[in-house]
């Protein structure tokens, strides 16, 4: 009895009840059961008993002595048959008896010592008395070890504190009551010294493992665990035997595959010497927490993605763009096709994913009440959704025929701002879908930012519309006939800017058939600039009439933007060009270079040495250089606004050079064609293409003069 007494730790105090109660009755075989959090009684220890008789589980149906002595806290006693194989079984092979004692603690059984007997019938008055002693002081001593004034676990994981608070006196009643309270949460008991991890029936179910297969081993812990976690598991076991608490978050795989997500809290116990011996804690299935977590950082950042890639769309087009982009592919949708309301109508904004037949159906331009669909969406609250094409076209019978055979679902919703309602959205999926409280909250959060983005981006366009308008006006309007020369120009307002620019171009006819030739371009983007550009224009043509040459017009162009009461410069180059001899002067204030396309397909540029750009100093006699050159027959003029070599991906020097490729690419394809070559007008648009192509962010001004022939006389 002083030995039970003495002992630490509780798997060494069953294992010696066990041991006494065989030497005491001379019993060839003894095992001891411990009550689980669920009621069934799980093998704790065992001696004389082969593996294939032992049951590691039973449940509180089971007929045998041992529960019975653990349901009703009374000994049991049971005959039993002999063994056919007496090498398998205990005893003689004849018939034996089993005897039964519980392990009471106030009216508790913590479990039940089960004794073989070498004979059927019961135990004899003094073996019953010394069992009974035996079961008592080891029962005793066992509350003793599990309740010993264990300080409670940390707490602050949601869902486990009150099992932690629960579980921290780890008496058997307190654990039964977690289990039984406590959903989604199980407990488990691991001896460090034999290997053996006990859990009960929610953590088993929790791992996918049945509670009777269960072999207690703590491989079995460790195969389930994701290998990826494995080494952080192993880490917080190490560091829970230095700190006596143990934390941590893994994956496990189950046996059917699934991945779970588990959170483990637990306490190490020591002996008396303060050395780890084992192991009890709880731990709980957060894979749904996990996954709602996943499901809102991902709808957090597709939100997010979508309302930086919206702050940049500045068109209409932009906005159709970046639905096409960014919300179509976020979605995992098929087609869009968005609609503005315009003056009662509703007009196609954009569309992706359509057959072509169905693309101009869409294009058509109706007024709402026409179409019940729509009336319907832009009256909706929010969203509406069609899982499947039953339900759609039940809803809405028009418009059979009218969908793609490869839409099967669709969300559709209203364009509404502070204004009111401005248009819809209908987003197409290719397959039957569900649509969850998840895609509720996505799609009415893209609704709210497609619809200011798109009410931003039609006031954009109808401002960009009135001022490329204005700037349009303040450019000539029809090219002179001049006799000798071609002439083909391009205006493009630049991508990102709202207001007008102010490059500008012109072409005069001067006394004796001279040409001349301006280009050039205010600083800035605004109605300032464009307004400076007008006078600056308007002076130089002017000047010109009064027969200045191109220095002198310069030095001119100069001092009257140096008066304006403006802090704007501009650049500008100014030629003069005699078609009958081909005579070319020049001036350059600040400006590109311009080139020249000759006849044989070569290019070179005229390195015109010229002044600061105009505005930049004053200097009463100032006349910029001037530079004279031939143009032979057939070559060609270019002059050109920076905005078309300059970008932001790309050197200044390099796209100069690729400028110059395309113009000798274009004179090859040219010559090597047949008698209706083209024009200038296409050399014109083949060099403003790559301009367009990158949304070139400046405005682009062109002019293209080719000297055809002599003039007649």
């Amino acid at each position: 009895m002083s030995r039970l007494l003495a002992c630490t730790n509780p798997q060494e105090l069953l294992t010696l009840l066990q041991d006494t109660a065989t030497a005491v009755t001379g019993s060839p075989a003894a095992a001891v059961y411990v009550r689980q959090d669920d009621g069934r009684l799980r093998l704790a220890t065992s001696t004389g008993y082969p593996e294939r008789f032992l049951t590691r589980q039973l449940s509180t149906a089971a007929d045998v002595p041992v529960v019975e002595a653990v349901r009703t806290g009374r000994p049991a006693w049971r005959a039993e048959p002999g063994h056919r194989d007496p090498r398998d079984a205990p005893g003689s092979g004849g018939p034996t008896g089993v005897a039964a004692l519980p392990l009471m603690v106030d009216e508790r059984a913590l479990g039940a010592l089960s004794v073989r007997l070498r004979r059927p019938g019961p135990p004899t008055a003094a073996e019953e008395r010394t069992l009974a002693l035996l079961a008592s002081v080891a029962a005793q001593r066992l509350d003793h070890l599990l309740t010993g004034g264990h300080r409670g676990l940390p707490v602050g994981v949601p869902g486990l504190d009150l099992a932690v608070r629960m579980i921290e006196s780890r008496t058997r009643a307190a654990r039964l009551e977690l289990a039984m309270s406590s959903a989604g949460v199980g407990a488990f008991d691991w001896d460090f010294g034999s290997g053996r991890i006990f859990w009960d029936e929610h953590l088993c179910r929790m791992f996918g493992v049945e509670p009777a297969d269960f072999d207690e081993r703590i491989e079995v812990f460790y195969r389930a665990i994701h290998p990826d976690d494995r080494g952080l598991v192993e880490q917080a076991v190490r560091e829970s035997k230095k700190t006596g608490h143990y934390a941590a978050a893994y994956r496990i795989v189950r046996p059917d595959g699934e991945m779970r997500w588990i959170e483990a809290r637990g306490r190490v116990l020591t002996d008396p010497a303060g050395r780890p011996q084992g192991m009890v804690g709880i731990a709980q299935d957060s894979t749904r927490e996990r996954r709602r977590e996943e499901r809102r950082n991902a709808r957090r950042e597709f939100v997010l993605k979508v309302t930086s890639a919206f702050s940049t769309a500045l068109s209409t087009q932009d906005v159709v763009d970046t639905m096409t982009g960014t919300v179509l592919p976020g979605l995992e949708a098929r087609a869009l096709a968005v609609h503005f309301e315009e003056d009662g109508d509703m007009v196609l904004a954009g569309a992706e994913g359509y057959p072509p037949e169905i693309h101009e159906q869409m294009s058509r331009r109706r007024t709402a009440g026409e179409d019940r669909l729509v009336r319907a969406v832009l009256e909706s609250r929010g969203p509406m959704f069609f899982e499947n094409r039953e339900q759609f076209e039940g809803a809405f019978p028009e418009v059979v025929g009218r969908t793609s055979a490869g839409h099967h679902a669709w969300a559709l919703f209203p364009l509404r701002t502070a204004e009111g309602t401005i248009g819809t959205c209908m987003i197409a999926y290719a397959e039957p879908r569900a649509f969850t409280d998840d895609d509720l909250m996505i799609y009415t959060a893209v609704a709210g930012i497609l619809a200011q983005s798109l009410a931003r981006a039609r006031l954009f366009d109808q401002r960009r519309s009135q001022m490329t308008d204005l700037q349009r006006v303040m450019l000539p309007r029809h090219l002179p006939e001049l006799p000798g020369v071609e002439v083909a120009v391009r205006y493009l307002p630049g991508a990102e800017e709202l207001d007008v620019g102010g490059d500008w171009y012109d072409v005069l006819a001067l006394p004796g058939g001279r040409v001349a030739l301006m280009i050039g371009d205010v600083q800035g983007h605004s109605a300032q600039a464009a307004a400076v550009m007008g006078q600056l224009r308007t002076a130089l043509l002017a000047y010109a009439d009064d027969g200045h040459g191109p220095g002198e017009l310069m030095g001119c162009g100069n001092r009257m933007l140096c008066g304006l009461d403006t802090d704007l410069f501009a650049t500008c180059c100014i030629a003069e060009l005699d078609p009958a001899t081909g005579e070319l002067r020049l001036a350059r204030a600040g400006h590109p270079y311009p080139m020249v396309l000759e006849a044989d397909g070569s290019v070179r540029e005229l390195a015109v040495p010229g002044g600061m750009p105009l505005a930049c100093e004053f200097d009463e006699a100032n006349v910029y250089p001037e530079t004279t050159d031939t143009l032979p027959p057939g070559a060609t003029l270019l002059f050109y606004t920076d905005g078309l070599v300059e970008s932001r991906v790309q050197d200044y020097t390099a796209a100069v050079a690729e400028l110059a490729r395309s113009l000798e690419t274009w004179a090859a394809e040219e010559n090597g064609g047949a008698d209706d070559r083209p024009g200038l007008d296409a050399l014109a648009d083949r060099i403003a293409a790559p301009a367009v192509a990158r949304a070139a962010q400046d405005d682009i001004a062109v002019l293209l003069v080719r000297r055809t022939a002599a003039p007649q006389p």
